[in-house]
């Protein structure tokens, strides 16, 4: 095989080279009339684009007036129905605004433990009260306003649905114990006299306030129960009876005493404080 120098080598490459680029100058070489047949196609693909961004344009414009007509027409529904509620938009607005604050309440108490929703129960049903305060304003009728406030009622069914009946802690007796001795203590209420808080409250297991036996477990109420009342000094059945929160009528007062009768005895008349009564259920 014959050796070929770097001289010889670039001198055929470089015929190489011009042999192609000629062969593809030939082949991209037209004529005058297919040029312009080329041209005229081109010009009529231009012209047909024109057209057809011409008719989008109407079509748009067509597409934006009847948008408006349907806006001007839908403004106009609303206003109907703000004047069936006796509103406006501000004030459909506002209205929305309220039910969001009252659900964040609720919320926020939703993340509470059951303890301290007992204790917050009185906040519960403030909130149910300007919930159902609301439900009197006539936006209330809308669609959304009345689903807005059945979540909101579902969330505070839930909240009172994880409520304990009521609060205590527990406390076992110790050898020498007796109800003055516990109720005076600074863990317990530190007060003695609540003794007798301690004796209603434990009617289940105390049959006399003299006897309690080391190892016994008593509940030591930390708060009032929905169902329970703590008698006041001062408190008679009377009186207790006609509380809005107990019964709402004095007159009802046999009947707050049959259901306490053996808490407080045989003479409805002695009643005495930090007794604890049961509400009568309805």
């Amino acid at each position: 095989m014959k050796y070929i120098g770097k001289s010889s080598l670039a001198i055929v490459i470089g015929v190489l080279a011009f042999s192609l680029g000629s062969s593809l100058v030939a082949q991209e070489k037209m004529t005058m009339e297919e040029y312009e047949a080329q041209l005229a196609e081109w010009q009529k693909r231009e012209a047909d684009a024109k057209g057809a961004i011409a008719q989008c344009e109407d079509e748009k414009a067509g597409l934006k007036d009847q948008i408006a007509s349907t806006e001007d027409q839908i403004k106009g529904v609303w206003d109907e129905i703000y004047a069936l509620v006796d509103s406006d938009e501000a004030g459909v607005n506002a209205y929305r605004d309220q039910l969001n604050a009252i659900e964040s309440e609720v919320d926020g108490l939703g993340a509470l433990a059951p303890e301290d929703l007992f204790r917050q129960r009185k906040a519960i049903d403030a909130l149910e009260e300007r919930l159902n305060g609301m439900k009197e304003n006539k936006i209330y009728a809308l669609t959304e306003m009345q689903n807005h406030v059945a979540r909101i009622e579902g969330k505070v069914a839930r909240l009172r649905e994880r409520m304990p009946k009521s609060v205590y802690d527990e406390y076992t007796v110790m050898r020498g114990d007796y109800l003055w001795r516990i109720a005076g203590k600074d863990d317990i209420y530190d007060d003695p006299f609540q003794w007798v808080r301690i004796y209603s409250y434990n009617r289940d297991m105390i049959k006399d306030p003299n006897m309690i036996y080391p190892e016994q477990t008593l509940k030591i109420q930390r708060g009032v129960g929905p169902d329970e009342y703590l008698v006041e000094k001062g408190d008679f059945l009377h009186k207790i009876a006609g509380k809005e929160d107990v019964m709402g009528d004095p007159a009802a007062w046999t009947k707050l005493y049959e259901a306490n009768k053996d808490i407080i005895g045989d003479d409805p008349s002695m009643i005495y404080p930090y007794q604890v009564l049961r509400k009568p259920q309805n």
